[in-house]
């Protein structure tokens, strides 16, 4: 958590640095992040990461396209190095052990933007629906922010 006063997070009790969504496992695999650096402790999105003017990096957290260390047995992996490797095929054109450690490391990322009347706000994890189902509060908390606000009640 880094921006913890955001409208998303009233109600939650969420403080600088602490975590969303642990209980009901939120962030999973298959997670959106972009390039960014950190300035006075927050993240921002870098120049050339793409992201719409005015977005805010509100939480993120670490993710990995290879599960390391290699020793730990392939039956016991969540993760193999395919997607590493496709990933780095797509985006430096082969799929060299220089070119995965490259791509493999990255962040998902909980951001918001405003773009011209709209506004996003993206928890960019697969999982959120999960722990939706799993009844995590903070989840639950955030997911009503976000309904009320985008439904006509704040």
């Amino acid at each position: 958590m880094y921006r913890p006063e955001h409208w998303a997070f009233a109600g939650t009790g969420l403080c600088y640095g602490d975590l969303l969504g642990a209980s009901g496992h939120a962030f999973g695999y298959e997670v959106d992040g972009l390039e960014y650096l950190i300035r006075d402790g927050l993240p921002e999105p870098t120049g050339t990461s793409g992201a719409p003017p005015g977005l805010e990096i509100l939480a993120l957290g670490m993710s990995s396209l290879k599960e390391e260390p290699l020793d730990v047995p392939l039956d016991d992996r969540f993760l193999s190095d395919d997607d590493a490797k496709y990933v780095a095929e797509i985006l430096r054109g082969d799929s060299s052990d220089a070119s995965v450690d490259r791509v493999k490391r990255g962040a998902g990322m909980i951001v918001n933007f405003s773009r011209g009347r709209g506004e996003v706000f993206h928890a960019g994890s697969c999982e959120w629906v999960a722990a939706l189902l799993r009844r995590d509060p903070m989840v639950e908390r955030v997911t009503a922010n976000v309904l009320t606000r985008y439904l006509g009640g704040a």
